[in-house]
């Protein structure tokens, strides 16, 4: 007994398709390993970033539209001079 050219045919089809989702899978894996990286290094930027603000600044929040700083407990702190 032997299989049809067509059957042979479709069944090395989907084998084929089967091998190339694999492998769309695996790329995709990469790709998101390379983002959560990049997306970790920004984070060490970011708190590098709010720990120098903090020092020049005081704690506050910061309106990202603005610029606008709001100091944390405002009537304690004197912002710094501007030189």
């Amino acid at each position: 007994m032997k299989l049809s050219k067509k059957e042979l045919q479709d069944l090395n089809n989907l084998q084929q398709q089967g091998n190339e989702i694999i492998f769309a899978l695996g790329e995709l894996a990469l790709q998101k390993e390379g983002l959560i990286e990049q997306y970790r290094f920004l984070s060490s930027q970011q708190n590098e970033l709010g720990k120098s603000l903090s020092e020049k600044y005081g704690d506050g929040k910061i309106d990202l539209n603005t610029g606008e700083i709001t100091i944390s407990n405002e009537e304690n702190q004197t912002p710094p001079s501007s030189s």
